[in-house]
């Protein structure tokens, strides 16, 4: 008898998630884009990975981050991954159909970095189920501070 791991994810609510794929949409099929907003510092989106199986099916990875500028080096402030599953094909703005679980956050200047969705060989593992909670938290304040401080092109 096999047994089947559950994962128990807390994905982002439709808002939060349609800041996000807008924020790919502005990628517009670059692997990566940065968002200069003065005076706030730049907002940087990446995919780091694709076809990332998962229990729920193939997914891409992004990564999100502020960087500043520190004695003319580029240094990273925070960022945060996120796995997302987008079924919108030809819908951009079917965001129900997408579902973005954040994975990873790290902020630099206090020396934190989160894993709450484990990754190997591109396969999905453990989940953290209490820190990723946590951590779609910290996405939404996130998501909202990047609509708020107009780094979205609707």
């Amino acid at each position: 008898m096999t047994h089947k791991k559950k994962y128990t994810m807390k994905s982002l609510n439709e808002n939060s998630t349609a800041i996000f794929c807008c924020l790919i949409k502005m990628m517009a099929g670059s692997e990566h884009l940065e968002i200069a907003n003065e005076p706030f510092p730049p907002l940087t989106i990446e995919k780091v990975g694709e076809g990332v199986k998962t229990p729920m099916g193939a997914a891409c990875v992004y990564s999100l981050g502020h960087y500043n500028r520190q004695l003319g080096e580029l240094m990273l402030e925070k960022e945060m991954w996120f796995l997302i599953l987008d079924n919108r094909s030809g819908s951009p703005i079917d965001f129900e159909k997408a579902d973005v679980f954040p994975c990873m956050f790290q902020q630099t200047n206090f020396d934190i970095i989160q894993e709450s969705i484990e990754f190997k060989n591109g396969i999905m593992g453990n989940v953290d189920t209490e820190l990723q909670e946590e951590h779609v938290y910290l996405a939404t304040l996130w998501l909202c501070d990047i609509e708020q401080q107009s780094f979205l092109r609707w």
